[in-house]
């Protein structure tokens, strides 16, 4: 059975979508044990499926996207369906999942990957890629050492 990897922001629309794309992207291609998804702690209003600046970032590395899947609510059974448990931005996100979903805090992974509002794409989607790098080569080094 596949590793699942939950990945977290506020409206599953940006940075969470985008890193759940770009990883799939890159497990497949190595033929890699898992396989990631994505969920928001708000309900999105977002006109888009995805958010143009993660459309932009995958469309820069050739990783192809489904249009037709809008943002997700983060539910409670989504914890209990993941192997790992990351959120993007532990200054955004601690206290939503502290406030929200307490008793899974200790399996919580915190990035430092800001919103738009706080940081550019331009800056915030290298330095999450550089994570998810890191992210997809502990599984590599688990594939190879199996």
């Amino acid at each position: 059975m596949k590793n699942r990897v939950l990945f977290i922001c506020t409206g599953n629309y940006y940075r969470s979508r985008f890193a759940e794309v770009f990883f799939n992207h890159y497990a497949q291609k190595y033929n890699l044990d898992c396989v990631g998804f994505s969920r928001g702690f708000q309900e999105s209003t977002r006109p888009f499926a995805i958010s143009p600046n993660a459309q932009n970032g995958l469309e820069s590395k050739n990783i192809p996207f489904d249009l037709s899947r809008f943002p997700i609510k983060l539910q409670p059974k989504d914890f209990m369906a993941a192997d790992q448990i990351i959120l993007m931005d532990e200054i955004e996100h601690y206290p939503m999942l502290k406030e929200e979903y307490p008793e899974w805090m200790n399996r919580a992974i915190f990035w430092q990957i800001r919103d738009i509002d706080f940081e550019s794409p331009c800056s915030a989607l290298p330095k999450l890629e550089q994570q998810l790098e890191v992210l997809l080569n502990d599984y590599i080094i688990e594939k190879a050492s199996a």
